[in-house]
């Protein structure tokens, strides 16, 4: 017992000092990264039994103001936790929020149910208490197995000391920000190097180039992320734990950049198309998947010197993104609109080509379309066929044989790369096609749109009129 109390006390006062030398550099480049409206630190303890999780959460440093405070789904037992020298009076009632108060540290504990207990190659997400409109400083993780299962645990901290004792298996991680996910695995992978951006897990040493080569890298986030090399695949998808199987630069340094961009950009980590677009930009080459490195090329063949310039600027100023916001940034640099991250987001696999877009709203019968797109492509005029045609009274089927639209009275048949089309059973022919399908989506060129559903187009200045001019 009293090598346990030594040991957990040295790591412990170990600890404090990284906590007390870093406390400023952490909170000045937090509120420069992130748009949370405060920061706090918080310790966490886990002890792991055969069937749950016992979690103890410590908040540190809480502003004054009332804060909503979100449970994991899982979680059961929600309580204050009543441990000695813990603080838990500003804990409404119902559990549901810290009220105001002056106290700036809480705890709290509850338990996650381990169903068929501890699984090999588990990983946990979504399992801590999470403040609302928070973010997180610093975390001090304690993970305490009482069935002394051994294995190795990866949270993406820093580890800063593990050990088996006669009771229990222990680990200590600290480091800047959230502990988003956890792994566990029974076997034992060391480190091979670490430093305050990453720490490589390899049973093979890492070569010294290679780590000169690592070291040269510019990482656009502090948070530090754990790579754990493997020879079998694992598919999961972590923010701060990558898990490749070659050792080789080129996909270290893939992997080590786009889980950082993934973090200081608030990209969700299933969807690693934008991260990998982002962290391209970044490094000045196309890295990820084909698409990504497609998307990257293709913006960099059409943007100018200075264009190119500004959106690499826009890229370090405008933190939080998605499509959306990736596009309005486009747009304003282009000054033309455009959703070129947006379709290709939606597109999957496909790929949607950089097009612009009329601004004006369209109307159809003074109805305005809120998802109606106006594209301009090799001089044509194109508009999203499904919004208008629902609008008019249509029904689409788009099937192997062809396109088949219709409403009471009026029945087309488009067949595929055939120059003609049928209507009411009548066969005409086409000169050109007045469809165009760009990635996942249809489009009518805006001549054959009026020909062909009887519409009459007006265009004023700040926007676009569209009215049936016959019977139907």
């Amino acid at each position: 017992m009293k090598f346990i109390i030594s040991f957990i006390s040295m790591l412990l006062i170990v600890t404090n000092s990284v906590l007390l030398l870093s406390q400023y550099h952490v909170y000045s480049s937090s509120l420069d990264a992130d748009e949370a409206s405060y920061f706090y630190e918080q310790e966490i303890e886990l002890k792991f039994k055969a069937d749950k999780i016992i979690v103890k959460q410590h908040f540190n440093n809480l502003p004054s103001e009332k804060i909503a405070v979100v449970w994991p789904i899982s979680s059961e037992n929600r309580s204050c936790d009543l441990s000695k020298n813990s603080d838990c009076d500003r804990l409404t009632e119902d559990l549901t929020a810290f009220k105001e108060g002056e106290s700036s540290s809480q705890s709290i504990s509850y338990e996650i149910p381990l169903l068929d207990g501890l699984k090999e190659a588990q990983i946990f997400s979504d399992f801590l208490v999470k403040l609302d409109k928070g973010g997180v400083s610093y975390t001090t993780l304690h993970i305490t197995d009482e069935l002394k299962r051994g294995g190795m645990w990866v949270s993406g901290l820093s580890v800063l000391g593990s050990t088996s004792l006669d009771l229990i298996d222990y680990s200590l991680f600290i480091g800047e920000g959230d502990v988003k996910e956890l792994y566990w695995q029974k076997e034992v992978v060391p480190i091979q190097y670490e430093d305050n951006n990453y720490s490589l897990y390899s049973h093979k040493e890492i070569p010294k180039e290679l780590i000169e080569q690592l070291e040269q890298l510019h990482l656009p986030n502090r948070e530090h992320v754990s790579v754990l090399f493997s020879n079998k695949k694992l598919e999961m998808n972590s923010s701060r734990i990558a898990f490749i199987e070659s050792e080789d630069i080129i996909s270290i340094q893939r992997e080590l950049i786009v889980k950082h961009v993934q973090l200081i950009y608030g990209i969700d980590s299933p969807d690693t198309l934008l991260a990998e677009v982002i962290s391209s930009f970044l490094l000045d080459q196309p890295i990820g998947s084909e698409k990504a490195r497609w998307m990257y090329d293709t913006l960099v063949s059409y943007l100018t010197t200075d264009q190119l310039e500004n959106w690499k600027l826009a890229l370090e100023k405008n933190k939080q993104v998605d499509a959306e916001k990736l596009d309005t940034m486009l747009t304003n640099i282009l000054k033309l609109k455009t959703s070129f991250f947006t379709f290709n987001v939606q597109a999957g696999a496909e790929h949607f080509p950089l097009l612009f877009e009329d601004s004006r709203p369209v109307y159809i019968n003074e109805l305005e379309q809120e998802n109606m797109k106006v594209l301009f492509k090799e001089g044509k005029v194109l508009y999203s066929v499904e919004p208008l045609l629902s609008e008019l009274g249509y029904t689409i089927n788009d099937t192997d044989k062809g396109l088949y639209i219709q409403n009471a009275t009026r029945a087309f048949r488009f067949p595929i790369q055939e120059p003609f089309y049928v209507l009411n059973q009548k066969r005409y022919d086409a000169m050109s096609e007045p469809f165009e399908k760009i990635g996942a989506i249809y489009y009518i060129e805006e001549a054959w749109m009026i020909r062909l559903f009887l519409l009459d187009v007006e265009k004023e200045e700040k926007r676009i009129n569209i009215k049936q001019s016959g019977l139907f």
